[in-house]
């Protein structure tokens, strides 16, 4: 038989545990959020990037939901 306080041990292990993994968590959205900054990538993008599909093609023709959404976003010319 386990003594008696086997349960304020193992919440305090859990507890312990999951404070943690909010730590690692925590450290781990500020690392890859200083490399993104430092790589200039947070940079505002007024097109899609090469390779995009997007961009893949361009002879194709705008669907009716596309020309309304661009017309949402004020970006139809």
């Amino acid at each position: 038989m386990a003594f008696s306080g086997a349960r304020r041990v193992r919440q305090a292990a859990r507890a312990l545990a999951a404070c943690f993994w909010e730590c690692l968590v925590a450290a781990g959205a500020a690392y890859v959020a200083g490399e993104a900054a430092r790589d200039g990538a947070a940079g505002v993008l007024h097109e899609p990037p090469p390779g995009h599909p997007e961009r893949l093609r361009p002879d194709v023709p705008l669907t009716p939901l596309e020309r309304a959404l661009l017309r949402e976003l004020d970006l139809a010319d």
